[in-house]
């Protein structure tokens, strides 16, 4: 729901302060982009102009970052895309894709990135980008926002539209899940951890907030590979305390890992 109540939201969130002053201005193909930050509003403007023709304005609170083109699907038409991000110590980038059809600017679709930086590549070789980075959902949801880690996240552009097919890449899923299991070792061979007293005792910026920190890419990342009751059974082995059942709900309740 988030990355839809997002799409272009020229005029919704609140304004916020950026450091510099960029604009911007990119030809793509018959047509040009033009960004001016408004340093007293805190707003961005974006027009697009195809000649002396101005085809789109408006303004936004997010500051427009970066206007790119590609072909991501290898269909022959090219998406724009737009870097909004919303400024903040941890937030938000989010990537709207477009195409201007008939001398019309139109929104396709958008990722919420949040506070994940993402890259387009080929990774597959198959001649259609893919868009990855990681899924910053767990961000603040067990612990402090430095301790928070996360799962990959992969999307591909299909019939206008981003996907996410992360799935389709096990060896990078692996390779990120490799990562989180080490990491799990500091405390599960090294310093150890406390449990909190009672299923009900506040766990946030504790070792034991850690823990679930680190444990919920993991059973997301297996989630991905299809194997999700590998990631609960890991759980159960690792984080034995009052609060187990209630943190295993959670994953399976608010982030659908089940």
């Amino acid at each position: 729901m988030r990355i839809l109540l997002i799409l272009f939201c020229f005029t919704i969130f609140s304004s916020v302060s950026f450091g510099q002053d960029q604009n911007l201005n990119i030809k793509l193909g018959n047509y040009i982009f033009i960004t001016k930050y408004d340093t007293s509003k805190y707003t961005t403007s974006l027009r697009i102009k195809n000649g002396d023709k101005t085809i789109y304005k408006n303004t936004s609170d997010f500051r427009i970052m970066d206007i790119k083109e590609y072909d991501l699907d290898r269909n022959g038409e090219k998406e724009i895309l737009i870097e909004l991000y919303s400024g903040g110590a941890h937030c938000c980038t989010f990537l709207v894709a477009a195409r201007i059809i008939n001398n019309k600017f139109n929104i396709l679709d958008t990722i919420y990135w949040g506070n994940s930086h993402y890259s387009i590549n080929d990774i597959n070789d198959d001649g259609k980008s893919e868009i990855s980075g990681i899924n910053d959902m767990f961000a603040y949801a067990f612990t402090n926002y430095a301790e928070s880690k996360y799962p990959v996240l992969i999307y591909g552009f299909e019939n206008n539209k981003f996907k996410d097919i992360t799935k389709n890449f096990p060896k990078i899923i692996e390779e990120d899940l490799n990562e989180h299991l080490e990491e799990l070792k500091f405390y599960t061979t090294d310093t150890g951890f406390a449990c909190p007293k009672s299923a009900d005792e506040d766990t946030f910026n504790t070792d034991a907030g850690a823990v679930k920190a680190i444990l919920a890419p993991i059973v997301a990342d297996y989630y991905s590979l299809g194997n999700v009751n590998r990631g609960y059974e890991l759980v159960d082995s690792v984080y034995k305390c009052p609060d187990k059942d209630k943190f295993k709900e959670i994953l399976q309740t608010d982030y659908k890992l089940k």
